[in-house]
């Protein structure tokens, strides 16, 4: 294991010592812990995400309210 030091504002460090003992676990077992999560979680984009979300409302396909008014006017 590599070993690595960082620098934390208090309140950082206060938060990491309260979850540190309310889970009875070293800092840096809740640290690696957490990269852990970031390295599991799913990547991609927003619109990825929300993928599923898409066509699942009903309503107007355009809901501009001045729809090509003026287009091509000089």
């Amino acid at each position: 294991m590599t070993t690595l030091t960082i620098k934390l504002e208090p309140e950082q460090d206060a938060w990491l010592t309260r979850h540190a003992r309310a889970l009875k676990r070293s800092k840096g077992g809740i640290i690696r812990a957490l990269i852990q999560q970031q390295q599991t979680r799913p990547q991609g984009s927003v619109g990825q995400a929300l993928a599923d979300l898409c066509g699942c409302v009903r309503g107007s396909k355009n809901l501009s309210t001045r729809s090509l008014k003026g287009y091509g006017r000089r």
